[in-house]
């Protein structure tokens, strides 16, 4: 038991650990006008093993409109560009 106990503790630990990466490098992406986006980024909840309610969130009312390149700063999107860095840096791993 202590051994599934502790591989389930290491995958809680590394999905928490991607998501909060995915929130950081959003944060890093998101255009700069008056900095309300780039604020609005949260990682919501702490993974655990079989709950899906953990999830990187952005309330902006004009998010989806910046993802979609609307602006010079960030013309291919946002969540695209960083799923694609953190894809590169793992698989660096």
């Amino acid at each position: 038991d202590r051994i599934f106990t502790d591989i389930e503790r290491s995958i809680e630990r590394a999905v928490d650990a991607l998501f909060s990466d995915i929130n950081r490098d959003s944060k890093k992406i998101t255009p700069i006008r008056t900095g309300y986006a780039k604020s609005q980024w949260r990682k919501v909840g702490k993974y655990r093993l079989g709950d899906s309610k953990t999830m990187v969130e952005n309330l902006a009312p004009y998010i989806a409109i910046l993802d979609q390149g609307s602006s010079r700063q960030a013309p291919n999107g946002i969540v695209q560009p960083t799923l694609n860095k953190l894809m590169r840096r793992r698989t660096r791993l």
